[in-house]
């Protein structure tokens, strides 16, 4: 069973693998496949994470800075999808209106 943890990044590298200092004083394992949202890490990061064991030594997924679960952007509706969609078309007819169509200013 994965725990909950926090931490501070100790290192992580440009090959996208890294440790994690947990405030338990243990050293975590973290790669970039185990970081949501695709984020990029810095050292002296303060982040929130499941702690997990492996064959090799403690592991951290589902990495998240801390901080960033409050501020966490929801997914858009499908039917803000089709409005913006639909605001694009509009838009894009207009430019080919005033671009091929309107009357040249004579």
């Amino acid at each position: 069973m994965a725990k909950k943890v926090k931490g501070m990044v100790a290192q992580f590298g440009t090959k996208g693998y890294g440790f994690i200092t947990g405030d338990d004083g243990e050293k975590y394992f973290v790669h970039q496949k185990n970081i949501y949202n695709k984020a990029r890490l810095k050292a002296d990061t303060r982040v929130v994470f499941n702690a997990e064991n492996s064959e090799k030594g403690l592991v951290a997924v589902n990495v998240k800075l801390q901080g960033s679960e409050s501020s966490e952007s929801k997914p858009l509706s499908d039917t803000n999808i089709k409005i913006m969609f639909l605001f694009l078309l509009v838009m894009q007819i207009i430019m080919a209106y005033y671009v091929f169509l309107a009357p040249v200013a004579k």
